[in-house]
């Protein structure tokens, strides 16, 4: 079932016939995902425990496994993930800039089956 399209800190799109620009699939499931993983904690009123807050710990000292905990928890949350196999997470801090994180996603989908992945850079 397709969605509104709404990429994290933009506006909404619309499509060539003016309306509301709709999402489905592999792209629905990343904005859901990126929208879960950024939403701060208890930043959402009708779900507090929506929403990992990877904003929020900007600046703080987290380390690496603590980063995939973090991600792999939300994940485990979102029906669209299949549980099985498990998402599989890569962190990597820049060598020049340690604050500067990129986290590799890979996970397969609960409908198709298929592997899905994107990365995240903070």
């Amino acid at each position: 079932m397709a969605d509104v399209s709404l990429e994290w800190h933009e506006d909404f799109q619309l499509d060539a016939t003016g309306d509301l620009l709709v999402v489905d699939g592999d792209v629905e499931v990343r904005q859901r995902l990126e929208r879960r993983l950024f939403t701060a904690v208890k930043g959402y009123l009708w779900h507090p425990d929506y929403g990992a807050g990877l904003p929020q710990k900007i600046g703080s000292v987290l380390s690496v496994p603590q980063i995939k905990a973090v991600c792999a928890a939300q994940l485990a949350l979102e029906a669209s993930v299949a549980p099985n196999p498990p998402a599989q997470l890569n962190v990597t801090r820049s060598l020049t800039d340690p604050g500067f994180v990129s986290i590799d996603i890979q996970y397969w989908d609960a409908k198709t089956g298929a592997s899905v992945s994107f990365t995240i850079t903070a």
